[in-house]
């Protein structure tokens, strides 16, 4: 078999919660050797890491848990933590350490490429910002991704995906028009976009590195990613000085164009008419008289009759269960899907027939499904082939195979709580960390 694309290089990942981990997993889905480093000691009783939640009792909060919450190292059941770290080796360190730094220094010498993905300023109070890093490796890449990027008024500003998703008004457009926007759910798209544009950029660099013998800093804003996708309603304020209401389900240029309920309780089916060739194809589906009058034979008539055709419409569809209506519309070459709750996805039969899950071993919880990897290559597959780290799994392979230390040299940074793998009831976080974190 042909080498994965990103075989031989070496990225280290600096990164929590989402964006930052499901981007150096593609990378690690594409082959390259990802070195995750996670902070240590850290609090277990009062400050864990976002994603490795602690039991209960521990004056923390719980998360979400795969298996019992209450059985050993709830850190490495972490169901969050388990979904956007695979393919890569995790470490544990100490950087607030001056043995913790060197041994940082001399890993990113070896390195290609580190991805950091706190709050601007952070990787300088840490004595870890790129000027000081280029000092050990040149033409190292390095990533920083904070929600505002690194420059502006705003880049001192602590945010995730919620507060990015508001600042972009990409909360206030997923929104219905009749409802107050408390009631919007949070999805926090910008950690989806985030993740892709991060893994772009460092292939990106690479490129450019091979061309020219050159590194680089690449300062990331996560929003300015999320409002790249948006365009429709930033030149609709720029050019025409419209502000785009919520747009719920409807589409401006569609009509029908929504989720209608089906014969199920709490049961919905989409369905989508673009041209008049699919009105016509959808009206002798119906069979229904409403469904050839005329003022609905255009698309500039049903967006002017838009209310009528969807009550219409749900009380065809309300006799039938959502995989029928999809079915029949389907075969009819109308644009149809069934709503799915969270248990439909897993049993989809295109996604199972595709081979999109994938069964992951695991040594703590045991084997587990979860999403395959994005991209299917015919010349180098990519596959699953190093499950989710547990805390600390891979320190002997980081500290000992790839920089050297002796068993002995390891076994007193572990005195030292310099590594380890497992957390301590009852540390506390250096002054330094707290400050950066």
């Amino acid at each position: 078999m042909a080498p994965l694309p990103l075989e031989g290089y070496r990225i280290i990942d600096m990164t929590e919660v989402w964006a930052g981990p499901m981007g150096t997993s593609f990378l690690g889905d594409l082959g390259a050797e990802v070195l995750r480093i996670e902070s240590y000691p850290r609090a277990s009783s009062s400050r864990p890491t976002e994603m490795r939640p602690l039991p209960p009792g521990s004056g923390a909060a719980v998360g979400r848990f795969a298996g019992d919450p209450n059985a050993p190292r709830p850190w490495d059941r972490s169901s969050s933590y388990h979904l956007a770290n695979r393919n890569k080796k995790g470490f544990a360190l100490n950087l607030a350490t001056e043995r913790g730094k060197e041994l940082f220094y001399r890993l990113v010498s070896k390195s290609d490429a580190f991805v950091i993905g706190y709050s601007a300023g952070t990787a300088t109070k840490l004595g870890i910002d790129y000027p000081v890093l280029r000092e050990h490796r040149p033409d190292l890449i390095m990533v920083s991704m904070p929600g505002w990027g690194e420059r502006g008024p705003y880049q001192d500003y602590v945010t995730l995906g919620s507060g990015l998703d508001a600042y972009a008004g990409h909360y206030y457009l997923r929104g219905y028009p009749d409802l107050d926007p408390t009631r919007t759910p949070q999805i926090f798209h910008s950690d989806a976009t985030g993740a892709l544009a991060m893994s772009f950029a460092i292939v990106a660099a690479l490129r450019h590195r091979n061309r020219t013998g050159q590194g680089q800093f690449i300062d990331m804003s996560q929003v300015e990613v999320l409002l790249t996708h948006m365009p429709r309603p930033a030149m609709e304020w720029v050019m025409n000085n419209r502000v785009v209401p919520p747009v719920g389900n409807v589409d401006p240029t569609m009509a029908p164009h929504g989720a209608y309920p089906s014969s199920e309780e709490d049961s919905w089916v989409t369905i989508a008419v673009r041209t008049d060739d699919q009105w016509r194809a959808l009206a002798g589906v119906i069979g229904e008289a409403w469904a050839q009058d005329e003022r609905f034979a255009s698309v500039p008539g049903r967006l002017r009759h838009r209310q009528e055709i969807d009550a219409h419409l749900g009380e065809w569809t309300r006799q039938q269960t959502n995989r029928a209506v999809t079915d029949t519309l389907e075969a009819a070459g109308v644009a149809a899907g069934p709503v799915y709750s969270i248990t439909g996805p897993p049993s989809d039969p295109h996604l199972e027939a595709v081979g999109y899950y994938r069964e992951v071993p695991h040594s703590l919880i045991g084997p587990y499904r979860r999403p395959g990897p994005v991209w299917h290559m015919s010349e180098t597959p990519v596959q699953f082939r190093i499950p989710t780290n547990l805390l600390g799994e891979h320190n002997r392979d980081v500290f000992c195979g790839i920089l050297g230390l002796s068993e002995e040299e390891y076994l007193e940074l572990e005195r030292q709580d310099i590594t380890g793998d497992a957390y301590k009831p009852g540390a506390d976080l250096d002054p330094e960390d707290r400050a950066s974190s």
